[in-house]
């Protein structure tokens, strides 16, 4: 069954009105009609099950049949601090997140971040990211959509961090194992992880990043690509605290 993001929905008589980018979706994109069955959600975990009973240009009127509260996020709120990556690699990361289930992503330039962007830059890729946040949480089946929160400087980012969460930061040349860091942990509630750049961290920012509470790990003898190892390390933390396995 298709299924479409409407934030803030009102219902009123048991009908709802769609309006903006899904409408186009579902009438020229998907050609739904009247009598056809589709699903909402909130982004704030409630889905709404309802029919298609009248549709005009710009917004779709559909019967409510049903209201779920929806429970599908992990136990483990993981929070990723991406150093901004280039192309299209940082659109993907986002996408892949999103399907793991991570709950915020922080982009931030560090000293060796390749794309530099000015503040006009920096305000459409946000954009971006969230709209590719949406549709990846409408693919996943997520009733929440992580929150992307534009991109930040190293030092922010490192602020930006919860005291109570495990705060992390990888580094190729770190001696101390991912493996054996989590022998030593209880069950985790929080994390906030950092990945750099494809040049990785200077020693400098390793140094800032242990004043600030972070654990520098490493997680083996190969050098995986930035959008690999968050990925990798998202998927271990899901697989030993979160709902992966």
């Amino acid at each position: 069954m298709a299924r479409f993001y409407l934030p803030n929905p009102e219902i009123e008589d048991g009908r709802l009105r769609i309006t903006g980018p899904e409408v186009r979706h579902i009438r020229r994109v998907l050609r739904l009609k009247e009598g056809d069955e589709l699903i909402l959600f909130d982004g704030q975990e409630k889905e709404y099950r309802g029919i298609i009973i009248d549709q005009g240009t710009r917004s779709v009127y559909l019967r409510i049949e049903e209201i779920l509260s929806i429970q599908k996020e992990s136990p483990l709120e993981i929070t990723l601090a991406q150093s901004l990556l280039k192309g299209e690699k940082m659109d993907y990361l986002i996408q892949k997140a999103t399907e793991l289930g991570v709950k915020k992503i922080i982009p931030f330039f560090s000293s060796r971040s390749i794309p530099l962007l000015d503040k006009s830059k920096r305000l459409n890729r946000h954009h971006r990211w969230q709209k590719i946040a949406i549709e990846a949480s409408k693919q996943c089946g997520r009733a929440k959509i992580p929150e992307i929160i534009p991109s930040l400087d190293f030092s922010e980012m490192l602020q930006s961090a919860s005291p109570q969460s495990l705060r992390l930061i990888l580094w190729e040349k770190e001696k101390r194992r991912l493996k054996n860091f989590l022998k030593e942990l209880r069950m985790l509630k929080e994390i906030f992880f950092v990945v750099g750049p494809e040049g990785g961290f200077s020693e400098e920012e390793i140094e800032n990043s242990k004043k600030g509470g972070f654990i520098p790990i490493s997680l083996g003898e190969r050098i995986l690509r930035a959008e690999t190892a968050s990925l990798c390390l998202m998927s271990i933390l899901q697989y030993e605290w979160g709902d992966i396995g």
